[in-house]
């Protein structure tokens, strides 16, 4: 399937990609490029709460359920999402029916009531919310690693969802007060995959419907940088310990690096597969082993993880160390690991050419981290045409960064952290 999608700035300064695709739906994303970041600290979680509300009801549709009924009448699904740097309202309908949902995500921004009352409501959703989060094993682990690592602390709460405190607290002057602030055509994204019969025809309906946002500039303000971090947290509930072992990201996050990013993807690739055939096949340690990746939005981390009982740690930490060493000095890939490797990357890459879903995410993933669109195609091919030498030649320094060592789980006997320098060396 081709892929030939195009940017274009409107009048007012709403960005718009254009994908068109040989499929019977439209993909459909309005992504705003501010999130919980940039919120004070007094605001915690209120551009999440803001997304909730603009489902609340409009002149049009007063109430959720009305909404609900318009858009499966449509032949359509909506969602909306709140993220550390960006603000999404998405959907996929019908291709007949393209112009009924941009045009009800326009009245969804343009005129939503933001009632007193439904406000009210919506804080104990969003408060059954916060007290869900923060029962999954799985996010608090998450949270903990982004508190240790990027200092993001949220006591009692999440950055996303914010505390109770802050929940209870938004009144209707302060939600519309921060929507007029941080909502502009300036930091607005309106991207389009699927069947799209006249570009020419379609930009000029969205310029014409969505002329009511304002043009200031919004700025993006905080950074956040890498602490390194050796240690645990205890959570004696659970059987497993959870372990990851990071590094600093060895290439900048720009398109100018993708291919370096491919060569360093396919010495992770051969990573894990080592990783998982000694810890869990020879030694049968673990499940699983992967990849992992930290700070999309922060300065990033790459690594591995997986988990294991806590008598098993120290022989885990041990094998981890002693494998990445031999990977690292012994000139992999082989060109046996870069063929496997090119034939899941292309299993990958047709899954991201042949979803609509896909192709929108990535568009609007590049224009939030890189303000412009990439030539996917041309990364495609680069990625076929990595070489065992460039691998070893860009992940030279993988390990030399300040690491990071993180353990959750009951206790366990053992100084990882020396395990660890103990063995990832020539024995």
């Amino acid at each position: 399937m081709e892929i030939k999608p195009t940017l274009h700035k409107l009048s007012n300064g709403i960005s718009v990609i254009l994908d068109p695709m040989d499929v019977e739906t439209d993909e459909v994303c309005i992504c705003f490029k501010t999130g919980s970041l940039d919120e004070e600290d007094s605001e915690r979680g209120l551009t999440h709460f803001c997304e909730h509300m603009f489902f609340k009801g409009t002149p049009r549709f007063p109430s959720a359920q009305l909404a609900r009924d318009y858009i499966a009448d449509k032949g359509a699904y909506i969602n909306a999402y709140t993220g550390y740097d960006k603000l999404r309202f998405c959907g996929r309908v019908v291709s007949k029916n393209l112009y009924s949902l941009l045009d009800f995500w326009a009245d969804a921004l343009e005129n939503s009531l933001f009632d007193s009352n439904e406000i009210e409501t919506e804080r104990g959703v969003v408060l059954d919310e916060l007290r869900r989060s923060l029962s999954y094993v799985e996010r608090l682990q998450l949270f903990f690693i982004n508190k240790m690592l990027y200092k993001i602390d949220v006591p009692d709460g999440t950055v996303v969802l914010g505390t109770p405190e802050s929940i209870k607290s938004f009144t209707r002057k302060q939600i519309v007060d921060f929507i007029a602030r941080r909502l502009s055509a300036k930091n607005c994204l309106i991207c389009v995959s699927g069947k799209i019969d006249n570009q020419d025809e379609l930009l000029k309906k969205i310029e014409a419907r969505f002329n009511f946002l304002p043009t200031h500039d919004v700025k993006q303000k905080r950074i956040w940088h890498y602490h390194p971090f050796a240690g645990c947290k205890i959570m004696e509930k659970l059987n497993n310990v959870k372990l990851d072992v990071l590094f600093p990201r060895l290439w900048k996050n720009t398109i100018e690096n993708q291919y370096k990013d491919s060569c360093v993807a396919s010495f992770e690739n051969v990573l894990r597969e080592r990783l998982t055939d000694v810890l869990r096949e020879e030694h049968g340690l673990v499940y699983g082993v992967e990849t992992v990746y930290y700070g999309e939005c922060f300065e990033p981390v790459n690594g591995v993880t997986t988990q294991t009982a806590p008598e098993n740690m120290a022989r885990v930490m041990a094998l981890i160390a002693k494998t990445a060493h031999q990977v690292y000095t012994t000139g992999c890939p082989t060109e046996n690991d870069l063929r496997k490797h090119r034939n899941e990357m292309q299993l990958s890459n047709a899954n991201f050419l042949e979803s609509n879903s896909e192709r929108c995410n990535r568009f609007v993933f590049d224009w939030v981290n890189y303000n412009q669109m990439y030539d996917h195609k041309k990364m495609c091919e680069l990625e076929a045409a990595v070489t065992a030498e460039d691998v070893y030649k860009y992940t030279r320094g993988y390990f030399d960064g300040p690491m990071s060592i993180i353990a959750q789980g009951p206790k366990f006997d053992g100084n990882l952290w020396q395990i660890w320098h103990d063995n990832f060396k020539s024995k």
